[in-house]
């Protein structure tokens, strides 16, 4: 049994001449779209919280390193 990816599924349109949807994608609205994309925020949110621990500790102990 196979595992299905759903992130690359494509919603089929009844009515392919909406307004609602963009039709001229620029590279900006792909920017955009990759960054509110909710495994990068994940991402970005942990790494910031590893700085932030990182600069806590660094503070706290600062001959640790020595």
């Amino acid at each position: 049994m196979t595992q299905v990816s759903f992130g690359r599924e494509r919603l089929i349109l009844a009515n392919p001449a909406d307004p609602r949807i963009l039709r001229r994608v620029t590279a900006w609205d792909q920017i955009v779209s990759a960054l509110r994309s909710p495994d990068f925020v994940a991402l970005v949110t942990f790494c910031i919280i590893g700085l932030l621990v990182t600069i806590a500790f660094s503070v706290a102990f600062p001959g640790f390193g020595g």
